[in-house]
Order: C-alpha cells, then sequence, then structure tokens
C-alpha cells in the first residue's frame, strides 16, 4: 500500500503538472474528466480499475461509510482509503482540487505537506 507521503506526493505532483480541474461539461468535478483530466483522487485510481460508476459520490461522503465502489478501487490501487488517517488526506487533497484555484495549488500543496511533514 501507498503511505500517505507517497499518496500526498503522487496528487501533488499530477495536480501541478495538470494544472486543470475535472470536471465535466456542467462544471461538476470528475474523477475522470471528458477532456481527460483526473482529479486529486481519480489520479490515484488505476486505469484497469477505473469506471464511470465511481463517479458521483466525493471521497468525504467515505469518512463515516464502511464500503463502496469507491474505496475498494482505492484499495485495487494500492490506496488504503479504509484507514481514517487516509481518508482524511484524502479529502484535504481532494478540497485543494474542487474548492482553489489552479493558481493556489502550489501553495495550499506546500502547506499541506509541511502540516503533515512530507516536506
Amino acid at each position: 500500500m501507498l503511505s500517505p507521503q507517497d499518496i500526498y506526493e503522487r496528487v501533488a505532483a499530477h495536480l501541478l503538472a495538470q494544472r486543470a480541474v475535472s470536471e465535466d461539461d456542467n462544471g461538476s468535478c470528475r474523477l475522470r474528466s471528458p477532456q481527460g483530466h483526473k482529479c486529486a483522487i481519480g489520479s490515484l485510481v488505476r486505469d484497469e480499475v477505473y469506471e464511470a460508476g465511481l463517479e458521483g459520490v466525493g471521497i468525504s461522503y467515505y469518512r463515516h461509510a464502511q464500503d463502496g465502489k469507491l474505496l475498494r478501487a482505492l484499495y485495487a490501487s494500492n490506496v488504503n482509503a479504509y484507514d481514517p488517517n487516509v481518508i482524511d488526506l484524502l479529502i484535504e487533497l481532494e478540497q485543494i482540487h474542487d474548492d482553489a484555484s489552479v493558481e493556489e495549488w502550489p501553495h495550499l500543496l506546500a502547506t499541506l505537506g509541511k502540516r503533515h511533514a512530507f516536506v
């Protein structure tokens, strides 16, 4: 399984390279967009595990859920989203993608990394 630091580094590198929000034509965030973008969580889901049925429920829903398609897909992608510490990190990463402008991402990701002692 990926460590929290591995998760942070992978998502931060992905978002900073992509420099675009993953959203549908209505502006709703998506794991995978029609343009080929991936959100913070979508970047962790392996291509062979991804399916359209994973869309529509944000990772924060799973903070108190015991199981679900997205948790299983992440686990199959070496991300133990059943671990409360991992799910909290995933929620923080997703909030940066969903709620902040792309221009804010470098600063917010660096701040998150420092807060968690990843950098």
